[in-house]
């Protein structure tokens, strides 16, 4: 995004002192404000929102029922919030601070807390210098870096903070999936679905595995956009680490191709912009046909399906559907979508041509039906995965995805 003068800051400083004393004069309790300290006439950028979103995400969690009021500023001079809470001041400055030195991005916050009074409450003690750690007020004052040395120490700060959230949403997404219960032949906290070397621990250790790979594909995508070779080898890396958690047991390599595509977009979106689809996409093209002597790799080869990679290369449609279900409807109508739809090569590898169209035939009739059987209509279809020994891994994978998408502030 584009520079802003001096005259934009302080007419934003304006508006945000005038929202202050209406809000004040309205609900007569505390407010916290939220925005971030940039240096330099550059405000917005993809990795300066995120930081953004991310911190008014867990202001909000915070606060909880004592968020009465929440009023949005999004301007060039920067994202901005003030929030009016049903809390003592001194609590909400406790927990302001809380959020500053939560993480090493904190130092980029202002979380400002102001009394009944309109007075602000005071930090208590000095901001650090980004670049030395002192104290950062002298260090303004004099220009002691010079603004390219804090900028670059602002940079490095939203980056890993960025591949840290990024890996973390990542990670808890898988375990979101597999917990959603019931999962006609898959794994959940009601049973193993036809699987009989795998159990919710298992996967619980296999996506904690997984987190540090999460991260990396999201640094990958960061640094430069045709990073597919090196995002390749550190998902192949990934994929010992994996089997090692689970003692040999296949639990997410399909997750392993898919996350990391998505992982390394989105960094690459928030450093560059561009459509993260696209960018996914991109970086599929480049890598080449997967390995043809996986499950799913045998099943392209005998029923001409298009698996993962079929699924990468169109942008990931099926994960994107599933992700508007979910925000319509929720977690059941995603799954049921997908399994609807999805040409899923674990389901044509354990049960042929018959299987996949028997669990799609199924998904298509229980998802035409009242959302209120749902639930019972899965259970009833997990009963039947399971004498079949049919499990839709590939369709677990992308509602695993959509569940990442969904947790995206972009």
């Amino acid at each position: 995004m584009g520079e802003v003068t001096l005259q934009e800051v302080l007419d934003a400083r304006e508006a945000r002192a005038a929202s202050q004393r209406r809000l004040l004069e309205k609900f007569g309790r505390p407010l916290v404000g939220l925005n971030m300290n940039i240096a330099g006439p550059v405000k917005r950028s993809g990795l300066i929102d995120f930081a953004f979103w991310e911190a008014l995400k867990a202001l909000r969690a915070r606060l909880g029922t004592a968020l009465v009021r929440e009023e949005l500023t999004d301007a060039a001079s920067g994202l901005e919030a003030i929030l009016v809470c049903g809390m003592p001041a001194a609590e909400l400055k406790e927990l302001a601070m809380e959020l500053e030195t939560a993480r090493p991005v904190g130092r980029l916050l202002d979380v400002d807390v102001m009394g009944t009074d309109g007075r602000k409450l005071s930090r208590g003690e000095p901001r650090r210098c980004l670049v030395c750690g002192g104290p950062a007020g002298p260090c303004a004052r004099s220009r002691a870096h010079g603004l390219p040395a804090v900028q670059a120490a602002a940079d490095r700060l939203l980056r890993g903070f960025a591949a840290e959230r990024l890996a973390d949403m990542a990670a808890e997404s898988l375990v979101e999936e597999v917990e959603l219960t019931p999962k006609p032949g898959l794994v959940d906290r009601r049973n193993r679905g036809a699987h009989r070397d795998m159990d919710l621990a298992l996967f619980y250790r296999s996506a904690g595995s997984l987190r540090p790979y999460f991260r990396r594909a999201a640094e990958l995508g960061m640094e430069r956009p045709d990073c597919m070779a090196e995002l390749q080898a550190a998902g192949l890396a990934a994929e010992s680490v994996m089997l090692e958690a689970t003692g040999g047991v296949n639990t997410h390599k399909g997750a392993v191709y898919a996350f990391g595509l998505v992982l390394a977009a989105a960094g690459s979106r928030l450093v560059r912009g561009g459509d993260l689809f696209e960018a996914a996409a991109a970086l599929a093209a480049a890598g080449g046909p997967p390995r043809g002597d996986t499950h799913g790799g045998l099943a392209r080869v005998r029923y001409g399906a298009g698996g993962a990679r079929g699924e990468a290369l169109a942008g990931f449609p099926h994960a994107r559907r599933a992700w508007e279900a979910l925000s319509r409807q929720g977690a059941y109508a995603a799954l049921l979508t997908l399994l609807a739809e999805v040409e899923d090569t674990n389901l044509l590898h354990r049960g042929g041509a018959e299987g996949l169209a028997f669990v799609r035939e199924q998904a298509a009739e229980i998802l035409a039906g009242p959302e209120a059987d749902y639930a019972a209509r899965l259970e009833e279809l997990d009963g039947a995965c399971i004498a079949r020994g049919l499990s839709p891994g590939g369709s677990a994978d992308l509602l695993a995805l959509a569940l990442f998408l969904r947790r995206l502030p972009f």
